[in-house]
């Protein structure tokens, strides 16, 4: 009985000292794995998304969201933008109702089946520029840019519609476009849809061969 004690611990000792190294090279490879860098992360997911819920974003994540894009860079800080949170539902179907009869040139069959250009989104952000500013566009994109990165990040949908904008800041929207109090001198250059999402859409293919590097 006694040797049947001796073997039985000396084959248990054999198993442990075996697994023992397995164990501490799992740990190692855990530990020796890249940090996860959540902005990469962002950017990589973030997506184009034209299907929204109906519920409207909650004003503490819109104010974040908006806190990011002021503090998107601009040639001397001179921040020359004006953006309009629009979430008034009849304001953003009437400037919707507006550019399809601007496209469709008042053809009543046309416009009935035209979907709406912001795609239902509940929310929907117009981005002015002054434009006096020679850097006025670039620095509206570096705003717009935290917009859709800021609201990825919580995970809030964006798309940026940039087909109105020609109806936008023609005199056929004059009336519509007043009620965003606009000041003179800015120009509409881009509108973004928000909103929580109602699609996952993959990643569309990005060309590499676009970059080179110069050394």
């Amino acid at each position: 009985m006694k040797k049947l004690f001796f073997l039985a611990f000396v084959l248990s000792s054999i198993l442990t000292s075996c697994q023992q190294p397995q164990a501490q090279q799992q740990t190692a490879d855990v530990n020796s794995q890249p940090a996860k860098n959540t902005t990469v992360e962002t950017i990589l997911n973030r997506r184009s998304i034209r299907s929204y819920k109906f519920e409207q974003i909650k004003p503490e994540t819109l104010d974040t969201i908006i806190t990011c894009a002021i503090n998107a860079p601009s040639a001397m800080n001179l921040q020359p933008w004006e953006v309009r949170i629009v979430q008034n539902p009849e304001i953003i179907k009437a400037l919707g109702d507006g550019f399809k009869a601007f496209v469709n040139k008042g053809d009543p069959e046309k416009i009935a089946n035209a979907k709406s250009p912001f795609h239902d989104a509940p929310t929907l952000i117009v981005v002015a520029y002054k434009k006096d500013n020679d850097f006025g566009q670039l620095d509206c994109g570096w705003l717009g840019q935290n917009i859709l990165l800021a609201a990825e990040s919580m995970n809030i949908g964006t798309c940026v519609v940039g087909g109105p904008v020609k109806y936008l800041n023609s005199p056929e929207a004059k009336e519509i476009v007043s009620k965003l109090n606009f000041p003179e001198g800015y120009e509409i250059i881009y509108t973004i849809a928000m909103g929580y999402k109602n699609e996952q859409p993959e990643a569309k293919p990005r060309d590499r061969s676009k970059v080179q590097i110069i050394n």
